[in-house]
């Protein structure tokens, strides 16, 4: 009897310490992603980028524009945090607005370089694109 819960114990023991392990890894994993951090750009429409990766692995964004109202300074675009699509190089986010349909799509370059297309249909019919050029700052 005491072989039985002596075996059970390490068997329970075990798998605790695989699934802890498997866990840390499954989190190192998702944090080595090249799409987590801050990017920036010069323009005006997009200046900013914050990535980072959600309790569920996933990647998450907030973008953000020069604000008309200081120049200095970025402001966000609403509360919405976008949730990224599937794809090794790169990822979609996406903002439904009153009035449109915006989609981003991150394209890494390199560790410190992404492109960022952005595209807007708007409901009156016009459909606005463009491609910003973004930095990573941390």
């Amino acid at each position: 009897m005491m072989a039985l819960l002596l075996t059970a114990a390490l068997t329970l023991s075990l798998s605790v310490l695989l699934s802890l392990s498997s866990a840390k890894q499954a989190s190192a994993l998702c944090v080595a992603s090249g799409f987590s951090g801050t990017w920036r750009s010069s323009d005006d429409r997009l200046s900013r980028i914050d990535v980072w990766h959600g309790e569920d692995c996933r990647l998450y964004a907030r973008a953000w524009s020069t604000c008309e109202h200081d120049a200095t300074r970025d402001c966000r675009w609403g509360n919405k945090e976008l949730q990224a699509t599937e794809s090794r190089n790169f990822r979609f986010f996406s903002y439904n607005w009153s009035n449109a349909n915006e989609v981003l799509q991150l394209r890494l370059k390199d560790k410190t370089h992404m492109s960022v297309w952005d595209h807007t249909d708007y409901n009156s019919g016009k459909k606005v694109s463009f491609t910003v050029l973004m930095v990573k700052s941390r």
